[in-house]
């Protein structure tokens, strides 16, 4: 995947007073931890390995944030032993054999206004130089 304007971003967080970014940090901390959340309750759970593989990690940047699922925990070896694959991808995006039953993307169209909205009071604040952006 590509992201344009990347470098343009960067050169904003630089310039961003450190107040501005400690809220709108917050508030995409806030905001992811909220999709995992959901993600967690929507995953299907038949050992509970994938719903707890759900966490959120740092993004390409202070103010980014990635809700990831899978990993060690749910890898498993493929069928006639030929190699290993993760099935929370399988879950998530579907297989030759087996239709989509995701969690991630839907949590996250859920929830996008209100984060949206959130992030955008947090920058509305921190640049009128209020306190806490709720």
């Amino acid at each position: 995947m590509t992201v344009t304007g990347l470098d343009r971003l960067n050169a904003k967080l630089r310039r961003m007073p450190i107040a501005a970014k400690a809220e709108l940090e917050k508030a995409v901390a806030e905001g992811a931890q909220r999709v995992a959340v959901l993600a967690k309750g929507l995953a299907p759970v038949e050992s509970g390995a994938l719903r707890d593989s759900i966490h959120v990690e740092p993004g390409r940047h202070e103010l980014a944030r990635r809700i990831v699922s899978g990993g060690e925990a749910t890898t498993v070896t493929a069928r006639a032993g030929h190699g290993s694959y993760d099935y929370a991808k399988g879950q998530e995006w579907g297989t030759d054999e087996m239709s989509p039953n995701p969690s991630l993307y839907p949590a996250f169209r859920a929830l996008k206004k209100s984060i949206t909205a959130r992030m955008s009071r947090a920058a509305r604040k921190a640049a009128k130089g209020g306190g806490n952006a709720s």
